[in-house]
């Protein structure tokens, strides 16, 4: 990934808000696109991925549960199966990550590697995803 810094050589390496966030019309696209942008516009990071970052939230398989964590941090290390349900019962949720092209550096800085997201997976927007990997 790009670290700590949003641009190298000044360009952004990926689709997130620029501008005054929620204004209509205040993604001034100062990263190349205002709204959605086509598959690996960006360059992939350090372990040839695409678009890890910013465009769409991606759709985990985890439900979310905002203990889980917590929970099993002293018995499982690395990659953790997640729960076996949602903490929300009422409406489960399931976690997202990668951020979105409404994050911004300002308001929602989700498009952090570490950061996680959650919501109804029965839910339709232009910002959530999934991946597909090969």
């Amino acid at each position: 990934m790009w670290g700590n810094d949003l641009k190298i050589n000044n360009k952004y390496q990926a689709n997130i808000y620029q501008g005054n966030f929620p204004v209509k019309g205040g993604d001034t696209g100062e990263d190349g696109f205002v709204g959605l942008a086509r598959v690996a516009q960006y360059p992939p990071n350090g372990y040839k991925l695409h678009d890890m970052a910013g465009n769409v939230w991606e759709w985990c398989s985890d439900w979310y549960d905002e203990n889980y964590y917590t929970q099993i941090a002293s018995s499982i290390a690395k990659n953790p199966e997640g729960p076996n349900q949602s903490s929300d019962i009422t409406e489960p949720k399931r976690v997202h990550r990668g951020g979105s092209f409404l994050c911004t550096s300002l308001y929602c800085t989700r498009f952090m590697v570490g950061t996680r997201g959650k919501g109804d997976s029965r839910t339709a927007s232009n910002h959530l995803g999934f991946r597909c990997v090969k």
